[in-house]
């Protein structure tokens, strides 16, 4: 599991585990929480690999570690603090993430004779939701025409296609929507964010105001714990080898609905429109209480607000002005086998639970 401390990185490595594999996770930095898997039976469970695959040294000692691999899951993702958006686009970056992708690739397929599969996860980004100026087709399919620029999801397919040629091992490549999920160490998870926003309104007596565009569009949502399932189910589906496959939750939504969702479960109270606000100047603004919330609480997330999330508020701040309506077409994953679904605000507040559980969010009833 490559990025099995990232948003989507912690549900795979518990739904390998659930579904009884062997699963080794790696990351640059160790989990900040015990990693899920099962106690007890002929299977241990998960192990952490600190490991930075952007070193093909450190991807050859990460192999030796775990043995041989039949299975990679690849949710590791490498962006440029800061400057977050503008640097989807840049070269440099797509050079770094297909780096990774092709340095663990080269240490496994050295080590491990009998590799079968990998599945990556990438993001609506393949159909240019990012850039401005493109007119986007609704709903998006993965038979689409690559819109010309750079993108590292082109270069991870590109590697996959070329090396997998005349092999025995194949891939299969989701692309999702905004991913629900994640935990301490996740870099990018805007509902993560927005429950430290509704959490800290609480808090203060404040309410929590609707932070989104006026003009909004609609889009999708997929639970974390679904892409894991549909990992678990790629890695032994015949119908799965050498495709793109778009995943959500199955349901169409819109900012204004789910902030009172979202309110609900942080326990605040909606408040009024305040469209155009930066998320990351609010961030800065809420360090403090933030830090003063870890140690009244007794949280488990870091107190240093970037530490804890990283370019999620970066995140937030291209995705909640954006009035473009985004979908996913599911039919080319239901067709091959893969029909599961979530309901969105039901997971949204089961996630909130889970956050609160662990420590991660302040609790509701103190």
């Amino acid at each position: 599991m490559a990025g099995g401390t990232g948003v989507t990185g912690v549900s795979a490595v518990a739904g390998f585990a659930a579904a009884g594999w062997e699963v080794h996770s790696t990351s640059r930095r160790p989990p900040a929480l015990p990693i899920q898997g099962p106690v007890q039976g002929p299977v241990q469970g998960p192990v952490h690999h600190a490991a930075d695959l952007l070193d093909p040294a450190s991807c050859r000692a990460l192999v030796r570690a775990t043995g041989p691999v039949d299975e990679i899951a690849f949710c590791a993702i490498n962006e440029v603090p800061g400057s977050l958006v503008e640097k989807w686009t840049d070269p440099r970056q797509v050079d770094r993430n297909r780096a990774m992708l092709a340095n663990l690739l080269d240490a496994v397929l050295a080590a491990s004779p009998d590799f079968r599969h990998i599945s990556i996860i990438h993001g609506s980004k393949a159909y240019g939701v990012h850039l401005p100026h493109h007119r986007l087709t609704v709903p998006h399919r993965e038979d689409e025409p690559r819109v010309a620029h750079e993108n590292f999801y082109f270069a991870h397919e590109d590697e996959l296609v070329a090396r997998s040629q005349g092999q025995n091992w194949s891939w299969t490549v989701f692309r999702a929507p905004i991913i629900l999920g994640g935990g301490i160490g996740t870099n990018l998870s805007n509902f993560l964010a927005l429950g430290v926003i509704a959490s800290l309104a609480r808090i203060a007596g404040r309410k929590f105001n609707f932070l989104a565009g006026p003009d909004e569009g609609l889009f999708q949502v997929v639970d974390a714990d679904l892409i894991a399932r549909a990992f678990v189910w790629a890695a032994d589906a015949p119908s799965a080898r050498g495709q793109i496959f778009n995943i959500s939750n199955g349901d169409v939504t819109q900012w204004r609905s789910l902030w009172p969702v979202i309110a609900e479960a942080c326990g605040a109270t909606m408040g009024e429109d305040r469209p155009g606000q930066s998320c990351v100047a609010l961030a800065g603004r809420l360090a403090p209480a933030w830090a003063d919330a870890v140690a009244r609480y007794g949280l488990r997330a870091p107190a240093d607000l970037n530490a804890f999330l990283g370019e999620s508020f970066a995140l937030l701040d291209f995705a909640l002005p954006s009035g473009r309506t985004s979908l996913l077409s599911t039919i080319k994953l239901r067709k091959a086998g893969f029909a599961d679904c979530e309901d969105t605000p039901e997971r949204i507040g089961a996630w909130f639970r889970r956050w609160q559980g662990e420590g991660l969010l302040p609790p509701l009833n103190p």
